[in-house]
C-alpha cells in the first residue's frame, strides 16, 4: 500500500511538472517565487502584467521557472514551538503586562474564569496563524482611544533557534512564523460541521497551487482596474478644415493605427509659411507689401554705396602707407631731437623755447651758405668752417655741438614729418567723412533689419564719428585699426537681395495658377497643423485602444480554471483518500456511534475542500447541523480538526480553546484523551474556563508520562489577561496562603483610600475564600475526593477521618463564613463587611498554623 501511494505521488508530480512547463510565463515565474519564498508583491504584479502582454505578442519575456528538484513530495519538516507570548497593546481589553509562558513540550493549559481575557489571546494566535476564521482585533472600547500600536511579541523556538519576534496586529497584516499552527475554537467547529473547508495542511504543491490561483486573480483585477483607468479621450474634428487622402487616417483611429512620421513634427518653416499664404493670398496686402518692399530697398541702396565706399577706403592700403610713413618720419624726429638733448649746452637748453633763437640759427645758416661758403669750402657746422657772427673757426667738440643744432633747427626731418603727419590725416578723413551719421542711419533701417542689426550698422558708423573726433592721431589710427566694415556689408546686401527677391516673388503670386497652388497647400498646412497640436490626443487615443485591446488579448493567460482542474487532479492522488482515512480513524477514536463521513466538495480557485455530510440511510440529503445535536456537532468538528492537524509534516503547535465545551462526559473523557496523545509528537496550547478540563489533562498526562503545565490568568482593574498564582482551585493549600500574605506586603503600600487598594483588599479576601473551601477537600479530608475529579483516592487516608476534632470543623465553618460575602453575593439590605487588610493578615497565619498542626495529628 505505501509503496503504491509513494508511486503515484511520484506519478503526480511528474505530471505536474510536465502540466507547468505548459502554461503562461507568468505562471511559471510566480510558482519559481512561490517555491524559493520570494515576495511576489504590486511592483511584481504589475510585471506579470506586462509579461501577459508580451507573451500575446508574440514576445518572450525573461521569466524564472523551477528546477525538477524543487518540485518534491515531502517538503522539510520543521519543528516550531511558541515559548511565550508578552508586549501585548491595543488588544480586546487585555492589560499591558499581560503575558504567558508555554511549555515547549507537552500540554500547556491556560485556565481562567469568564472574561478572564483567554478569548484576546485566542484572537491573537487566530491572526498569526493565518486562521481564515480569524476575527478582527479591537482596542478596550470601554476606554479612552490612545494611539497604541495594536502589536505584540512572540518568543518563538525554530529548529531548536530561539528568537523573539515583534508582530504587528492591525488590519490584515500576516506574521508567518506562525503560519504553521493550528488553531481550534468554537468558529472553526461550527465551520467544520458547516461549510466546506480546505484541509489545514496539504503538500506544498496545493500551497503554490492556491497562491497561484490568488496571483491570477490579482493580475486579473490589476487588468481590469487598468482597464478603468484608461479614460477615453474626445476628439473632436473641426468642421472648417477638409481632410485630405494623406491625412484621413486620423478619422478612423484604432489599436492598429500607426502614426505617419511625418505628422509628428512642426517646424519654424511651416510655421512661418501657414502665416505667409493667407497675407500673400490677400492681393491688397500683396499690393501694400510690394510698395513697402520698393520702399526699404531705395533707403538701403545709398547706405550700402556708402559703406562700400568706406570699404574701398581700407582696401586701398593707403592709410596704412600714410601711418608707416608718418611713423618713420617721426622716428628720425625722435633721433635728431635725442642727439640735440645730448650734445647741447645749457644756454642752447634755455633758448630753445625761443623763436628768435630758432630764427637766429636759420637765418645764420643761410647767410653762411650763401656768403662764407664760398671762400672756405666748408659747409655750415662742419670741421674748419667758421662761425658766420664771430668768425671764429668751429672744431672740436664746437663740431658736435653746431651739427646737433643745426639738423635739429635747420634739418628736414621736422618738416618731413609734418608732411606725413599731414598725409595720414587727410587719409582717415577719406575713410570717416560719410555722407550719413548714426542717428540718420538708426531712423532709417531699424524697421528694415531689426534692432539687433541696426545697432552693429550703427556702431560702425558711430565708430566713423569716433576715429574723426581723435585729436591723437596714433589713437585714431589704432581705431581705424578696429574697422570691421564688410560684416555689415553683408547684413545689408542680404536684406538688399532678400527684397528684391521678395519683390520678384509678390510679382509672381498675382497669377491665377499660382494663387490655386497656394491655396492648396494652406488648406493642407492647416490640416497638418491640427493634427499636430491634436498630437496629445491622437497619441493617447491610439495608445488607450491599444492598451485595452492589449490588456483583453492577455486576459485570458490569468483564467483560473486550468489551475483548479489541476488541484482537483493532485488531490485525488495526494490528499483525498489519506486525509478520509484520518478523519475515519479520529470519529472512530472520539464517537464510533455518530454516522457522518467526510467528502470531497466541489473545487475552486485552485483550492480542494472538503465537507462532512450525513451517511445517511440511501444517500437522504440533509444538513448535518439539522441532525446531529450541539454536543455531536462538536466532537465531530474535533474529530476533523485532529484529521486535519496530523496530516501536517511540520511539527508546530496545536491551539485550542475550550474543546468540551458542549460535550458530555464521555466525549469530553474521549477529547481530552486524544489532546493529550497529540502532544507526544507536537506542542499543544489549550484555553479553558472548565476546571473539569485542567484536572481532565494534568490526569491524562501523569498517565501517559507527558510534560504539563498550567497559567493562570485573571481580570484586573487595570485589564484581563494578568498573570495570577497557581489557581487556589488546585495546588497545595498552604502555599496559596503564603502567597497571599506575600501579595498583602505589597497591597499596605498603596493609597488605603483608593479603589485599587480596596480592589486588592476584596481579591485577596475572594481568595482566602476559596482556600478555606479547598481545605475542606485537601486539609480534612485529606485529597482522597476532588470536586471535578472522577477518581476518588483513599490510600489509607480513610481511618484517619477519626482524628478529625469538633473544634477543627468549627474553626472551618467560621472561617467559611466569616469570608463567604466576598465569594457570594449579598442581599441589598445587607450592611458593609469592613475586613482590615491586618486583620486577613491575622487570619491567615492562624490558619496556617491550624492546617499544620492537623497535618501533624493526621500522620
Amino acid at each position: 500500500m505505501a509503496d503504491s501511494i509513494r508511486n503515484t505521488r511520484i506519478d503526480a508530480y511528474t505530471q505536474f511538472k510536465k502540466w507547468l512547463s505548459e502554461q503562461p510565463y507568468w505562471l511559471q515565474d510566480a510558482a519559481y517565487r512561490i517555491y524559493h519564498g520570494l515576495p511576489i508583491d504590486d511592483k511584481q504584479i504589475q510585471a506579470y502584467v506586462d509579461m501577459c502582454i508580451s507573451e500575446t505578442k508574440k514576445e518572450k519575456p525573461a521569466f524564472r521557472h523551477i528546477d525538477d528538484g524543487d518540485i518534491e513530495a515531502n517538503r522539510p519538516s520543521k519543528k516550531m514551538v511558541v515559548l511565550g507570548l508578552s508586549d501585548i497593546l491595543g488588544v480586546n481589553a487585555l492589560a499591558s503586562d499581560a503575558k504567558l509562558e508555554f511549555s515547549p513540550e507537552g500540554v500547556t493549559v491556560v485556565y481562567g474564569l469568564n472574561g478572564a481575557g483567554k478569548s484576546g489571546f485566542m484572537r491573537i494566535f487566530k491572526q498569526v496563524s493565518e486562521s481564515p476564521f480569524e476575527e478582527p482585533i479591537q482596542p478596550n472600547v470601554f476606554t479612552k482611544a490612545t494611539d497604541e500600536k495594536t502589536s505584540c511579541i512572540f518568543r518563538i523556538c525554530v529548529d531548536e533557534q530561539e528568537k523573539s519576534i515583534t508582530c504587528n496586529l492591525a488590519g490584515k497584516t500576516r506574521e508567518s512564523f506562525l503560519a504553521g499552527c493550528d488553531v481550534f475554537d468554537t468558529r472553526i467547529s461550527n465551520a467544520y460541521i458547516n461549510n466546506s473547508n480546505n484541509p489545514s495542511y496539504q503538500p506544498f504543491v496545493f500551497t503554490v497551487l492556491s497562491e497561484l490561483s490568488s496571483v491570477a486573480d490579482r493580475i486579473n483585477h490589476r487588468m481590469q482596474d487598468m482597464v478603468k483607468s484608461i479614460t477615453p479621450t474626445e476628439i473632436v474634428f473641426p468642421k472648417d478644415i477638409s481632410f485630405q487622402d494623406d491625412t484621413k487616417w486620423v478619422q478612423v483611429l484604432n489599436a492598429e493605427t500607426v502614426i505617419p512620421v511625418s505628422f509628428t513634427e512642426w517646424t519654424e518653416d511651416q510655421t512661418k509659411r501657414l502665416a505667409e499664404l493667407p497675407l500673400l493670398l490677400d492681393t491688397q496686402n500683396v499690393t501694400q507689401r510690394l510698395q513697402i518692399l520698393r520702399t526699404q530697398l531705395q533707403v538701403l541702396s545709398p547706405i550700402l554705396n556708402d559703406l562700400t565706399a568706406a570699404r574701398d577706403a581700407l582696401s586701398s592700403g593707403n592709410i596704412k602707407a600714410s601711418y608707416d610713413q608718418y611713423e618713420a618720419a617721426k622716428a628720425k624726429l625722435i633721433v635728431a631731437e635725442k642727439l640735440f638733448a645730448d650734445s647741447a649746452d645749457e644756454l642752447d637748453k634755455i633758448s630753445l623755447s625761443s623763436r628768435d633763437w630758432k630764427a637766429l640759427w636759420g637765418t645764420a645758416k643761410r647767410y653762411y651758405e650763401a656768403i662764407i661758403f664760398n671762400k672756405y669750402y666748408k659747409h655750415f657746422g662742419e670741421e674748419g668752417s667758421v662761425c658766420p657772427l664771430c668768425h671764429q673757426e668751429i672744431t672740436g667738440s664746437n663740431v658736435t655741438r653746431f651739427q646737433n643744432v643745426n639738423d635739429y633747427i635747420n634739418g628736414s626731418c621736422s618738416e618731413d614729418s609734418k608732411v606725413a603727419l599731414g598725409a595720414l590725416q587727410n587719409a582717415i578723413s577719406t575713410l570717416c567723412n560719410r555722407s550719413y551719421n548714426q542717428n540718420q542711419v538708426r531712423s532709417a533701417i531699424i524697421d528694415i533689419i531689426g534692432e539687433e542689426q541696426t545697432e552693429r550698422v550703427c556702431g560702425l558708423y558711430s565708430l566713423f564719428a569716433s576715429i574723426k573726433g581723435e585729436s591723437e592721431i596714433e589713437k585714431a589710427y589704432s581705431l581705424v585699426c578696429s574697422v570691421e566694415v564688410n560684416e555689415v556689408i553683408t547684413i545689408l546686401s542680404e536684406k538688399a537681395k532678400s527684397l528684391a527677391v521678395e519683390i520678384s516673388e509678390l510679382d509672381s503670386i498675382q497669377k491665377d495658377e499660382k494663387r490655386i497652388s497656394m491655396q492648396q497647400e494652406l488648406a493642407h498646412l492647416q490640416c497638418c497643423k491640427w493634427i499636430y497640436d491634436s498630437m496629445v490626443a491622437i497619441r493617447t487615443t491610439v495608445s488607450n485602444l491599444q492598451r485595452k485591446k492589449n490588456l483583453a488579448d492577455a486576459m485570458p493567460l490569468v483564467l483560473t480554471n486550468k489551475i483548479t482542474l489541476e488541484a482537483n487532479r493532485l488531490a485525488e492522488s495526494l490528499i483525498t483518500e489519506a486525509y478520509i482515512e484520518r478523519f475515519t480513524a479520529e470519529l472512530k477514536r472520539l464517537a464510533p456511534k455518530i454516522k457522518v463521513k467526510l467528502e470531497k466538495a466541489a473545487s475552486r480557485k485552485g483550492n480542494s475542500p472538503y465537507r462532512i455530510t450525513l451517511d445517511t440511510f440511501e444517500g437522504v440529503n440533509v444538513k448535518t447541523e439539522d441532525i446531529l445535536s450541539e454536543g455531536e456537532q462538536r466532537i465531530v468538528a474535533l474529530a476533523a480538526f485532529f484529521a486535519d492537524a496530523t496530516g501536517r509534516d511540520e511539527h508546530t503547535p496545536l491551539i485550542i480553546d475550550d474543546p468540551i465545551s458542549s460535550l458530555d462526559l464521555n466525549y469530553e473523557c474521549a477529547a481530552t484523551q486524544r489532546i493529550v496523545e497529540l502532544a507526544r509528537d507536537r506542542q499543544v496550547i489549550v484555553f479553558t474556563h472548565r476546571i473539569s478540563m485542567l484536572t481532565g489533562i494534568e490526569e491524562v498526562c501523569q498517565r501517559l508520562s507527558i510534560n504539563h503545565r498550567e497559567n493562570y490568568i485573571r481580570s484586573t482593574s487595570r485589564g484581563k489577561g494578568v498573570p495570577d498564582f497557581a489557581d487556589v482551585y488546585r495546588g497545595d493549600v498552604k502555599k496559596h496562603l503564603s502567597g497571599i500574605q506575600q501579595r498583602i506586603i505589597e497591597i499596605k503600600k498603596l493609597d488605603h483610600d483608593s479603589s485599587e487598594y480596596l480592589e486588592a483588599v476584596g481579591k485577596q479576601c475572594q481568595q482566602f475564600r476559596i482556600c478555606i473551601e479547598r481545605s475542606v477537600e485537601d486539609i480534612l479530608l485529606q485529597g482522597m475526593v476532588h470536586r471535578f475529579e472522577r477518581r476518588i483516592m483513599t490510600n489509607g487516608k480513610l481511618t484517619k477521618l477519626t482524628r478529625i476534632t469538633d473544634d477543627d470543623c468549627q474553626f472551618v465553618d467560621s472561617m467559611m463564613t466569616k469570608y463567604s460575602f466576598t465569594e457570594h453575593s449579598q442581599p441589598a439590605d445587607s450592611p458593609p463587611i469592613d475586613i482590615s487588610i491586618d486583620e486577613l493578615n491575622v487570619d491567615i497565619s492562624t490558619y496556617i498554623k491550624w492546617i499544620a498542626d492537623y497535618r501533624k495529628r493526621m500522620q
